[in-house]
């Protein structure tokens, strides 16, 4: 099921995923009698103490002595994790354990972000957490009270908010991907698709990187006891819906009586008969609301993602894009061709000769032998502009999704 994305997260995918170059560092509990202590006093043999008469979940923490001045990436690891340099805690069970035991209590399972299936809004029932000492037999602290949040005043007070049980990323077989997989999130500070739990909103890894800090002073090994509450309020409303331009006031509406005091999750399509211009209109109307009322919550199966209809004009003209990708070119007497604009770094200057090769071709399921030819010059595209006419239906191009399979992740099309 193919998704489109916004330009900016596919161009700088090495920007997101590049880190400050500090050590991973290994954890090993520290108060190893304490923790075994609290296990038999709890009958919390996996570490996990479960309440479901308060819909409560406790669970020892060991604070990581994560120094006030440094960046937290993560809220919580799980002990398989080699992240504590930017945790604030790591956890005494495995991120399986907890999931098991919020799912126990009732809390429904929520939808992670995700990048590729152009999920960008974390789905999943709110949470609360507080905090208490054991080391010290403190007092009960709020989430808000063990971090900072540097951007608080411009964002909003985010901390001081419930985050969301997503449940993570699972394998084929169900399994939490967390409990094994380096980092083993349990609960990262950015928008990151297998931890557990998350802040309610989009935060992109590299634009809120050193925004969340340690609020609290710890020694490494310090621990904690945290609970998690879920209120019993299923809060989240999932809605697959076809819009027209003709419908789109009335959807609208529609959705708007229907998810008074709930979070709505709308997963869009365009309805039979739409042309592109038309897609154009209602995408535009979309991403007015999205995250304004509504979460635009993915793409329908087969379907564009709404921002598909939403490329920057700019991305016309080649010499000025970020990088090369595949074009198909479709005219009003429905012939197509096949763009693969090379691009030649051998001469002198800072930017590359563009060299356009266009293939003609009839049907769509010829696509993926195109772009097969690009050879090495090729395989790193993932992304294709599709140029047609603004009359053109929309149904006319979506065989397009899965003729290239999982070969091209990322569509933008432009009206002629």
């Amino acid at each position: 099921m193919k998704r489109t994305l916004a330009w900016f997260a596919l161009a700088c995918t090495t920007v997101f995923g590049a880190e400050p170059a500090r050590s991973p560092m290994e954890w090993k509990s520290v108060h190893t009698d304490a923790i075994a202590a609290w296990k038999k006093s709890n009958n919390a043999p996996d570490g996990v103490a479960v309440d479901s008469s308060s819909r409560s979940v406790r669970f020892l923490v060991e604070a990581t002595g994560l120094d006030k001045a440094d960046p937290a990436e993560f809220f919580a690891i799980g002990p398989l994790s080699d992240r504590a340099y930017e945790s604030l805690f790591v956890t005494v069970p495995s991120p399986a354990a907890i999931a098991e035991a919020i799912e126990r209590v009732g809390v429904p399972r929520g939808v992670p972000p995700d990048i590729a299936g152009a999920r960008l809004w974390p789905c999943g029932e709110k949470i609360t957490l507080t905090a208490k000492s054991v080391s010290t037999n403190g007092q009960n602290l709020a989430f808000a009270d063990l971090l900072n949040d540097t951007a608080a005043k411009e964002d909003g007070a985010i901390l001081h908010a419930p985050f969301l049980y997503t449940g993570g990323t699972r394998d084929a077989s169900g399994a939490v991907v967390a409990a094994t997989n380096i980092p083993c999130a349990v609960f990262a500070l950015y928008s990151h698709s297998p931890s557990l739990f998350l802040l309610n909103g989009q935060f992109e890894q590299s634009s809120v990187y050193g925004r969340f800090r340690a609020k609290i002073g710890c020694a490494a090994g310090d621990l904690f006891e945290l609970t998690l509450r879920w209120d019993g309020r299923t809060t989240v409303l999932r809605r697959d819906m076809v819009f027209t331009v003709s419908n789109m006031k009335d959807n609208l509406a529609a959705l708007r009586a229907e998810s008074a005091g709930r979070d709505l999750f709308v997963i869009p399509s365009c309805g039979e008969g739409t042309t592109v211009d038309e897609a154009a209109s209602i995408a535009q109307a979309l991403s007015l609301l999205d995250g304004k009322g509504l979460k635009v919550g993915g793409a329908a199966s087969g379907r564009f993602f709404f921002r598909a209809f939403l490329p920057d004009p700019a991305w016309r003209e080649r010499p000025g894009r970020i990088f090369q990708p595949f074009e198909v070119l479709m005219a009003a007497d429905g012939k197509k061709k096949f763009v693969f604009i090379e691009e030649d770094w051998s001469g002198e200057g800072l930017d590359p000769v563009l060299k356009p090769h266009e293939t003609p071709f009839s049907e769509w399921s010829e696509l993926p032998k195109l772009i097969a030819q690009t050879g090495e010059k090729g395989s790193k595209i993932n992304v294709l502009f599709i140029f047609a006419p603004k009359a053109t239906p929309v149904s006319t191009l979506t065989p397009i999704i899965p003729a290239v399979g999982s070969r091209i992740t990322t569509f933008y099309v432009f009206g002629e």
